[in-house]
């Protein structure tokens, strides 16, 4: 099980070119601005149609949310899920496709959640 306590470490293993952001004092030590660094991250590769570096974040954040422990869960669904670019321009479907089945299934739940 990954601890919230290792999210900086795993996020800099896997995309070392975020390890500046992630180790400025303000966000090592919360996890959920560590997560919105990351949202901010994978938004560069929705904003650009880049699908490798979109599938590459995904993967991650699906691996994060399938064995992270409750607060990693926790901080993925209000930090990351709900920063993403996801609505901008016709490729929500696309997108939700990359993501894989559990981190669709939240980001639509989100999504369900906020309507009227």
């Amino acid at each position: 099980m990954i601890q919230h306590c290792e999210i900086s470490k795993e996020l800099c293993q896997e995309f070392p070119d975020l390890e500046p952001e992630l180790k400025l004092e303000e966000n090592s030590r919360n996890l959920h601005r560590q997560l919105a660094c990351f949202a901010s991250y994978t938004n560069r590769f929705l904003d650009t149609l880049n699908l490798d570096g979109a599938r590459r974040c995904f993967r991650e954040a699906n691996k994060l949310f399938q064995e992270g422990d409750r607060q990693v869960q926790h901080a993925l669904k209000v930090s990351y899920l709900y920063s993403l670019h996801l609505y901008n321009g016709g490729n929500s479907l696309q997108w939700r496709l990359l993501m894989g089945p559990a981190l669709a299934r939240c980001s639509q739940q989100l999504t369900h959640n906020m309507l009227p």
